[in-house]
Order: structure tokens, then sequence, then C-alpha cells
């Protein structure tokens, strides 16, 4: 009986001493950085505590400055709509400044939190998995705004040159209609005259186009600036050797005159599709402008949410409301 006792308490000595070492390797193995230990990371929280809250407002600011944004590109599509250019430069011009203010007041965000105490190999130890977390979400949002300036710039500035090129093709046509209403006059010299205030409006054309081959195709543009070129120097020969010939028929009249209808035969009937052309990419620029403001809006707004919702600031969520009864009687809502 007694050889029985000692036996039992021999076990019941080594159970007590198993469970106690259980318990302190488990107490051993919760390492700093995890929920299980809050105590050993408080310290890192709390030097990070400020930093984070500011980069949680900058991003607050730029959620309304984004949302800034996409309202002066959709006022610049009304613009466009009512051709009131003069409304759609402005709204260009202050959406190429605020982007500008975005993106760099993003830059110094990001290199706020680059610099918060801590940051770097020993994050692990010295934060807990939340401050990293809210580190990480701040950084993915204001990530979402690289770019947007050089966005703005190329797209609704595309739609500004599109538009100008509206202006200045329909003035040449205009300005050589009045140069060869005066060659039928027979007011060559003032034809001549003429004819090149509508070569001004040709070369201009020639350099928006430029600045528009780098958002969009410009060969149908091309084509037409390239045929009226043509035209309007084949005319503008056939003047010079009306004058030179002083009423006489010569070699350099009559090729002249050759050269003017061959050159009139490829020219367009009239600048109507292409105008309308011009008109489809100003809109499609500005569309994707808009497009692409959206979804960096929504990407902040999310990072906005998450970093100052119930759950970031450890308020528990809200049940749900009870709803009536068709009774009118208050029923707990259904689950599931």
């Amino acid at each position: 009986m007694r050889r029985v006792l000692l036996i039992i308490v021999w076990l019941l000595v080594a159970a007590v001493i198993a469970i106690g070492g259980a318990g302190l390797v488990a107490t051993m193995a919760n390492s700093p950085g995890t929920a299980a230990r809050p105590e050993l990371t408080a310290e890192g929280d709390e030097a990070v505590r400020a930093g984070l809250a500011a980069a949680e407002q900058g991003i607050t600011d730029l959620a309304a400055d984004v949302d800034r944004l996409g309202e002066l590109g959709r006022g610049g599509l009304t613009a466009l709509v009512d051709s009131d250019f003069a409304t759609l430069d402005a709204a260009v011009a202050d959406g190429q400044t605020l982007a500008r203010s975005i993106e760099d007041r993003s830059d110094a965000l990001r290199t706020q939190l680059g610099q918060l105490p801590g940051t770097g190999p020993d994050e692990e130890l010295l934060w807990s998995p939340e401050t990293r977390r809210h580190r990480d979400v701040a950084l993915d949002a204001l990530n979402a705004t690289s770019g947007l300036e050089s966005a703005w710039v190329r797209l609704a500035a595309g739609s500004t040159t599109a538009n100008g090129l509206t202006g200045l093709l329909t003035d040449h046509d205009r300005i050589a209609g009045q140069a060869a209403a005066s060659g039928r006059a027979g007011k060559y010299a003032a034809a001549l005259k003429t004819l090149e205030g509508a070569k001004a409006k040709l070369t201009q054309a020639k350099t928006m186009r430029d600045a528009l081959a780098n958002t969009v195709d410009v060969t149908t543009l091309t084509q037409w600036i390239d045929a009226n070129a043509t035209y309007d120097k084949a005319l503008g020969r056939l003047y010079q050797a009306t004058i030179d010939a002083k009423g006489r028929i010569t070699d350099e009249l009559r090729q002249a005159a050759l050269a003017e209808r061959k050159a009139h035969d490829l020219l367009p009937s009239n600048t109507s599709g292409l105008v309308i052309i011009l008109a489809e990419i100003g809109r499609g620029g500005l569309n994707q402008a808009v497009i692409g403001i959206e979804q960096t809006k929504a990407k902040l707004q999310a990072a906005v949410d998450d970093l100052t919702g119930p759950a970031a600031s450890g308020e528990p969520a809200a049940s749900p409301a009870p709803s009536p009864s068709p009774t009118g009687d208050v029923r707990p809502a259904a689950s599931g």
C-alpha cells in the first residue's frame, strides 16, 4: 500500500512539473510584436503614434483634394461639350496645380512614414501587428497618387490641344476661302497676302499636332494638314504666276494651273469630320483622366475608412438595429 501511495504521489508531482513547464514554454513563446504580449511593444507603438496620426490626417486631406480634382475634370467635360474653351482652359490649369500639390504632399508623407521611430529590420520586435498594418495601409494609399499629375497633364492638356486645333482648322478654311474670293475677283496680290494668313494657321496646327501625337493617333490629322498645305502652296503659285504673266499665257501659268487642280482634287470636302474626330479625342482624354482620378479617390477613401473606423480606434462594432415586425413590435434582426 505504501509503495502504491508513493507511486501516486510521484505521478502527481511529475504532472504538476509538466504542466508548469508547458506554461513556461508558452509564456516564453509570446515574443514581442505579437498580440499575446502587447506590453512588450507598448513603448514602440507609442513612439510612432503621433507620426501615424499625422499621416492619417494627411491622407484624409488628400482624399478631399482628389475629390476636388475629379470635380475639375467633370467641369472640364461639361465645358468641352458646351465649347466653353475659357472654362476648359481654367479647369485644366487648376487641375494641373492641384495634381502637382497632391503628388508633392504624398511624397512628403511617404518620407515621413519611412522615418518613423523603429522603422527597419526590428519592426516586428518594436511594433505591434496593428501598428505595422496601419503603416502599410497608409503607404499603399499614398502610392495610389503616383502619376496623378502626369496623367492629368497628358490627358487634360490633350483635350485643350484638340480644341485649339479645331479653332485653327476652322480659321484656316475661312481665311483660305477669303483668299480664293479675292483671286476670283482678280485681286491676286491681295489674295496672296490673305493666303499667308491661312498658311500661318496651318503652321500653328502642325505644332499642336506634334504635341497631340504624344497621346493619340494623329494620322488623319496629318493627312488633312498636308493636303491643305499642298493646296495653299499650289494656289499661291497660281496667283503669283498670274501676276508675273501680265495677261499672257505662259508655261509657268499652265503648270501652276494644272498643279492647283490636282491639289484641289486631293482636298477633303470639308473639315466637319475632322472636327468631330478632334472633339472625340478631347472628350476621351478627359474621360480617362476622370476615371483615373475616381479610382485614386476610391483607394484613398478606403484607406481613410480603414485607418479611422471603429476597428482602428478599438471601439466595438455597432450591433444591427432591431427591425419592426409587421404588427409594430420591435424584434431582433434575423441572423444569417
